[in-house]
């Protein structure tokens, strides 16, 4: 029995040695920082107006999943990413093709192909807001609901 503890205390003693032993450091010459690009760049913002030549609340294969306006401009067809939730939800976009609209947003390429991210949608006097200034979708919700949730107290004893 002596043994077996012996033995164990032997295995102990070389696991916390182990352990004790100073981690390397990595020094700050040996480090490069790589800064990348955000996926939605406010500083290349741009206007876009243009009629609404076709509308895709589901997206064909191949396609960033999402609802698409596919906008006709001075420059040709620009697919337009309005995200998921763009036709649904409180404030759904009002949109048909023919219409005439003016949209604020960011060309990127994305699987290799050119694809507007809209920021707003305007249709006649009606805007829609479709990211924040970052880029993040938003999903229409009524005022009341988005206060109420705003309000409610997080967590706590069930």
């Amino acid at each position: 029995m002596r043994k077996v503890l012996g033995g164990l205390g032997v295995v102990a003693l070389l696991a916390l040695s182990a352990l004790a032993v100073p981690a390397q450091a990595q020094t700050a010459t040996g480090v490069k920082k790589v800064h990348q690009t955000p996926f939605y760049d406010p500083t290349k913002e741009v206007t876009l107006q243009g009629t609404v030549e076709n509308v895709l609340r589901t997206p064909s294969r191949g396609m960033v999943p999402g609802a698409h306006i596919m906008l006709a401009t001075g420059s040709g067809i620009v697919d337009t990413h309005v995200g998921p939730f763009a036709f649904k939800g409180y404030h759904p976009i009002s949109v048909e093709p023919g219409s005439r609209v003016s949209v604020v947003g960011v060309m990127k390429t994305v699987r290799g192909s050119q694809l507007f991210l809209a920021r707003t949608v305007k249709v006649g006097d009606e805007e829609y807001k479709i990211r924040n200034e970052h880029g993040v979708i938003l999903a229409a919700m009524n005022p009341e609901i988005a206060k109420n949730k705003a309000n409610k107290p997080a967590g706590g004893a069930r």
